[in-house]
């Protein structure tokens, strides 16, 4: 009786999980296929078509964009432009895009990275800028008064402490310590001889 109580339940557990995925979003691996033929039909048109299909399904945009990229087998230069196209269809996906992007296509790293400065100077490590498009363009002053923490290194506030492995040392003039190694006396008696006998 508990087997059949036990199965029934995972054979209707199993059964709903097709309508979960068609309630949870769009399938992404369909879309990208027809990008993928579209795009490779329409070359002229690969940049409206990735705007158009990531502004649709955002959730998606990392597979429209390697399907534009491996469609229209994209130079560097329109690899840049396929991530332009893309992140400002969705912004909120932009370092994903760009992660795709580079991922199918490596040489176009530098150019991606153009795109991505041009686009939101202030995105940092984090992933998310946290001023908004007013507040994007940051004065020219404040850059050039931060001084560069690699022109000297160890001071500032980056840097090796004095010290410590890699900064100034504590003691600069103290002299090596040099340990001798013993001298050899020659043969080494047993200072307590058994008696034989």
């Amino acid at each position: 009786m508990k087997k059949t109580i036990c199965i029934t339940l995972m054979s209707t557990a199993l059964s709903s999980l097709p309508t979960f995925a068609e309630v949870a979003g769009p399938d992404c691996l369909k879309i990208s296929s027809s990008v993928k033929q579209i795009v490779a039909s329409e070359q002229s048109k690969v940049l409206e078509i990735v705007a158009t299909e990531v502004a649709s399904a955002p959730a998606c945009s990392c597979e429209i964009v390697k399907a534009a990229i491996e469609g229209s087998n994209a130079s560097t230069d329109t690899v840049a432009a396929i991530v332009e196209a893309a992140a400002t269809a969705a912004p909120e996906q932009m370092r994903l895009i760009s992660q795709c992007a580079v991922a199918v296509a490596p040489d176009a790293l530098a150019k991606v990275q153009a795109v991505l400065a041009k686009l939101d100077p202030n995105l940092g490590e984090s992933g998310t800028s946290t001023k908004s498009a007013k507040d994007a363009k940051a004065p020219a002053g404040e850059v050039a008064a931060m001084p560069n923490p690699l022109d000297f290194p160890g001071q500032g506030p980056v840097g090796p402490n004095p010290g410590s492995p890699g900064g100034i040392p504590l003691f600069p003039l103290t002299p090596p310590i040099i340990i001798n190694p013993p001298i050899n006396p020659g043969p080494v008696s047993d200072p307590n001889p058994s008696s034989e006998g």
